[in-house]
């Protein structure tokens, strides 16, 4: 999922995943990983949890996501 190459599925790769991921928390504000993937879950079923992983962890590492570990929430970092 990480390595783009010419036969990458565009439905399923890291970045469309994300964009499902910042979607969901754009209509529903912070919210579980739990969550994020019942949401990414209707628009793909090919996505997997793992998938949702990839995805926090990619727009953590942008800065444009924050993850508790305490409460189980993602929320997207605005600004």
């Amino acid at each position: 999922m990480l390595t783009p190459h010419r036969f990458t599925n565009l439905n399923y790769c890291l970045i469309y995943v994300s964009s499902l991921v910042i979607e969901c928390l754009v209509s529903r504000g912070a919210t579980t990983l739990n969550d994020l993937y019942r949401y990414c879950k209707i628009s793909s079923n090919e996505i997997n949890e793992q998938d949702i992983t990839y995805a926090v962890s990619f727009l953590y590492l942008l800065g444009k996501a924050r993850y508790s570990v305490h409460d189980d929430l993602v929320e997207l970092i605005v600004g």
